[in-house]
């Protein structure tokens, strides 16, 4: 037992490797009916004669990985991460709630040197990078569909310093994108993977950032500050011919003492897939901010709303207008494994026909990380 406890993790090619995770534990209650329990984003028209509201447990958003540190090549340092969560569904039988099904989070290779950066992999996209501080929504942020854009995608991406001095320092970011787009429907289930309407397209998806921030004081460090300005575009292709999807967004975060503000804003089109136009194909703008206070070394406060409103002819004829949401947490860092949340978060999706849709979400949130 000595022995074996003094043995490392080692990989096959004896380069060094670190074994990471979070356990996720959400206990939480709903008024109305979300579509997700635990991270509502849409709330949807309760089922006639059942009463709405819903109190359970859950630890799908448990998330282990790994990270991999490789040879250099040239100038560049190679390392590689991969990590997975349990948020992908629940299998169909009495007890499936409580067999969450694992999901690929990231799988990325990376070459970099102080000022040059090449990633290849699964990794969050380009656009819009930034998200509300909350440790109940870990699998997707909260805000989601309601002023927080946000996707997991496929990528090839160059990251570049383009200037550092005494002012900061200014960093451009561009890739190509797996063209995620499109519902499942019953022929998508004869591919493998699915050949929806980006796939149709037969054309990647372009995006690309510029920011301008703090110099961090390390690699793992957050920038007092950052504003950055970031542009997505890609083509679906549909039964009724070739659609655009273009976005355009603004996103800033800083920091200074006790206090720190964050949030971004957006407009575009065909932005369903990375949770705008409430899951429709439409035009649409909106945002969050979110304000944060470090009451102590180890409380923190933070507050904030996002929303997503359609605007444009389509608002005529489509199904949702508008998503609201404002949220509420006390974080609590017990050691610097152990954290629990207290949050609240007020959920209302306007139809376009019949009454304004609420869900009052309460959740209580314990995390170990090691």
């Amino acid at each position: 037992m000595e022995e074996q406890a003094r043995t490392k993790v080692e990989t096959n090619s004896k380069f060094p490797m670190r074994i990471f995770g979070t356990i996720v534990s959400n206990t939480f209650a709903n008024t109305g009916e979300p579509n997700w329990l635990d991270i509502g984003n849409v709330v949807a028209v309760p089922p006639a004669g059942l009463p709405t509201g819903s109190f359970t447990s859950t630890l799908r958003q448990t998330r282990i990985g790994a990270i991999l540190d490789g040879p250099e090549l040239g100038t560049m340092r190679s390392s590689a991460l991969v990590a997975m969560d349990f948020f992908g569904g629940a299998p169909n039988f009495q007890t499936g709630q409580v067999q969450p099904l694992p999901r690929l989070l990231y799988a990325y290779m990376r070459l970099e040197n102080p000022r040059t950066a090449i990633q290849v992999g699964h990794d969050s996209m380009i656009l819009a990078p930034r998200n509300p501080t909350s440790l109940t929504g870990m699998a997707f942020p909260i805000l989601f569909r309601a002023g927080n854009l946000y996707l997991r995608v496929p990528q090839v991406r160059v990251e570049q310093t383009l200037a550092a001095g005494s002012l900061g320092e200014v960093r451009a970011v561009g890739g190509i994108l797996a063209p995620v787009a499109g519902d499942f429907a019953t022929t998508a289930y004869l591919f493998v993977p699915p050949n929806l309407a980006g796939e149709r397209s037969r054309w990647p998806g372009v995006q690309s950032r510029v920011s301008w921030r703090a110099t961090p004081g390390g690699p793992y460090e957050r920038p007092a500050w950052e504003f950055g300005a970031s542009g997505h575009y890609s083509r679906e292709r549909y039964t009724t011919g070739l659609s655009k999807s273009w976005a355009t967004a603004f996103d800033f975060d800083a920091t200074a003492g006790r206090i720190g503000v964050g949030g971004e804003f957006f407009t575009g089109l065909n932005l369903d897939a990375f949770g705008a136009s409430l899951a429709q194909i439409a035009k649409s703008h909106g945002g969050f901010v979110e304000a944060r206070v470090a009451a102590a070394r180890r409380l923190d406060f933070n507050v904030g709303g996002g929303t997503d409103r359609l605007f444009g002819g389509v608002r005529a004829t489509a199904a949702l207008l508008r998503n609201d949401s404002v949220f509420g947490n006390a974080i609590i860092r017990l050691t610097p494994e152990v954290a629990t949340s207290f949050e609240y978060r007020w959920l209302a999706t306007t139809p376009r026909i019949g009454a304004r849709r609420e869900n009052r979400h309460y959740d209580f949130t314990m995390t170990y990380t090691f």
